[in-house]
């Protein structure tokens, strides 16, 4: 979903929702002065410019010890899910930080109906000890949305969450966390361990391989983490994360065969791959990969994935197409280009193309 469309999630409709909650579990709560605090320019604000603004609006508006209003948010939080539901733990986020204990108990309520995941990285961050033990606890807990946080709000580089720089120096204390989930029976937070495990890739792959290798044949749940963790290394064609699942150099040949060696800009390129070998294939692992021409002369190189199976024939002939078409996260540039074959983390051909601009209508 867009951001744009998401922002449009924190509204009037949503603001005025909010306060009718709260004020049926604290007639007290003054509605008028809440909505005011809304004035023209909220409808520019982005989506985590809305949330802060609402949580630090509602939180002022109630106008009651921190704990106080956390009781009464608390209810309040159960009927608002997704995207609105950030707005609960923001509050907590931004008012409870000298708090910790109060905190962290409705951060563990609040994710149960939308995240938390974001909220409480201050508190890892002031409170390492503190935080990481609690997060101990709710991976043994029975509400998977309480042990999806234990695993998600601790990655080290979560998605729109604050860096945590300490834990991408030495991930080592969450490693607990994540021996408790390894087969948790969600797949919701069987995926955040692979998460958290491919962010500490990123900085320790030395530490994750190890982990993997322990880990691997522990369960079926298990090795689909382990294969979702190594994604990165696996891209970036890590020797020792192919040699764990068994990928080693084939004695092969390898063609990579071009429809054109021009392609314009908006059209596809299609490509052929052709594999021979005197015994079966085996097992394999096939990616391209693009040297795009950058804007200012840099050459970006992605990698896509084309197969990745057991082939039992000593013949394989594949036909595939990328089309130039920009996108909000890459944009393509008229150059010449290169395309790139690897099989098993080995490259074995290579082919040179021209990107043209669009031809004017």
């Amino acid at each position: 979903m867009a951001a744009a469309l998401l922002k449009e999630q924190i509204n009037s409709t949503l603001l005025n929702a909010i306060a009718a909650r709260c004020q049926q579990y604290y007639p007290a709560f003054d509605t008028a002065a809440f909505l005011q605090e809304f004035n023209d320019d909220f409808h520019a604000l982005e989506l985590k410019q809305r949330i802060n603004r609402t949580a630090s609006c509602l939180y002022q508006t109630l106008d009651l010890p921190f704990g106080e209003a956390c009781a009464v948010l608390k209810p309040v939080s159960s009927h608002f899910g997704g995207i609105p539901g950030f707005i609960f733990p923001e509050v907590v986020a931004q008012f409870g930080l000298q708090q910790p204990d109060i905190a962290l108990d409705a951060l563990g309520h609040f994710t149960c109906f939308s995240t938390s995941e974001f909220a409480i990285r201050p508190f890892i961050q002031r409170y390492p000890t503190q935080t990481l033990d609690q997060m101990l606890i709710w991976a043994d807990a029975d509400n998977h949305h309480l042990r999806r946080l234990a695993s998600e709000g601790c990655r080290p580089r979560l998605p729109w969450g604050t860096a945590l720089k300490t834990l991408q120096r030495d991930a080592s204390p969450i490693l607990p966390i994540l021996e408790k989930l390894k087969a948790d029976p969600s797949d919701y937070v069987r995926r955040s361990v692979a998460n958290n495990l491919n962010d500490i890739s990123k900085d320790q792959p030395g530490l994750v391989l190890a982990l993997a290798a322990r880990w691997q044949g522990h369960s079926d749940k298990t090795d689909w983490i382990i294969k979702h963790a190594l994604r990165t290394l696996l891209k970036k064609r890590h020797s020792q994360a192919l040699a764990l699942f068994g990928y080693q150099t084939p004695a092969l040949q390898a063609s990579l065969s071009l429809d054109s060696a021009t392609v314009q800009m908006g059209q596809p390129l299609q490509f052929q791959v052709q594999l021979q070998s005197q015994a079966p294939l085996g097992k394999l692992r096939l990616e391209y990969a693009i040297d795009f021409a950058g804007k200012n002369g840099n050459i970006r190189h992605k990698v896509f994935q084309l197969l990745e199976r057991t082939v039992t024939e000593p013949e394989l002939q594949l036909q595939r197409s990328y089309r130039f078409v920009d996108m909000t996260t890459r944009k393509h540039y008229p150059g010449p280009h290169q395309l790139h074959l690897f099989i098993n983390g080995q490259p074995y051909a290579s082919a040179p193309f021209e990107l043209q601009p669009a031809e004017s209508s």
